[in-house]
């Protein structure tokens, strides 16, 4: 039996992740969302994976598996004009609760013989983007935790394997709301409005499909920064 945790599953990706997950008899899917838990809310998400712990400290599984998926873009503004609670949500979610569920993640399945942490990043933890300095800098802290779990891992001889995963442009809610927004906020909107009149943006389940042949191949490993449009060349 694996085992896969998934953030984010209401709707987009995390929908289409689950979905393929939970259709192999082999696997056991715990979904981490909304109205279930708040990740951001600290509390809340410790409160999940204390029943998360529970579940599964009696399974012998051949493999675990976190996919932290789960994100916000908002605030989507010029820096002195974003929401201020926006932003600390905006580090809440996309940083700061992938943090703490790798850390609970790899406390709890220290007797699985095989884990991985698939970290959902984006290009724009790798470069800047107008208006988006929130989400830039929490995708940006999460290569770097990402590595640092990474290198840890490597020291300490753990047979675990890291990655922090940019996987190109998906039709999703997300996108949406970037394109929803005026080019005083975003500069960029038109070329993203672009972007979904063009066809470009790639359905959620192809990129989860993608995602999901890496993961059971063993490619999501070696570098700690991936690419999954590199990956599928």
């Amino acid at each position: 039996m694996n085992l896969y945790i998934v953030t984010g599953t209401t709707r987009g990706l995390g929908a289409a992740l689950a979905k393929r997950i939970a259709a192999d008899a082999e696997n056991q899917l715990i979904a981490l969302s909304r109205p279930a838990v708040d990740l951001g809310d600290s509390a809340g998400v410790a409160r999940a994976f204390d029943a998360i712990e529970r579940d599964i400290a009696a399974q012998d599984y051949a493999k675990a598996v976190l996919i932290n998926n789960a994100g916000i873009v908002e605030p989507v503004a010029p820096l002195d004009r974003a929401d201020p609670e926006a932003i600390e949500r905006n580090i809440a979610v996309n940083l700061t609760a992938p943090l703490v569920l790798m850390r609970r993640f790899l406390a709890a399945t220290e007797h699985v013989p095989l884990r991985r942490v698939i970290n959902i990043s984006s290009g724009a933890g790798r470069r800047p983007i107008f208006g988006w300095s929130a989400y830039c800098a929490a995708k940006a802290g999460l290569d770097m935790a990402t590595r640092v779990v990474a290198l840890e891992a490597q020291v300490r001889g753990l047979a675990i394997d890291a990655v922090s995963l940019a996987p190109g442009v998906i039709d999703t809610g997300m996108q949406g709301t970037v394109r929803s927004v005026s080019e005083e906020d975003f500069v960029d909107v038109e070329r993203f409005r672009q972007m979904k009149n063009e066809g470009v943006l790639r359905p959620a389940d192809e990129v989860a499909a993608d995602i999901l042949a890496a993961e059971k191949a063993g490619k999501l490993k070696g570098d700690a920064l991936l690419d999954l449009r590199t990956l599928a060349q």
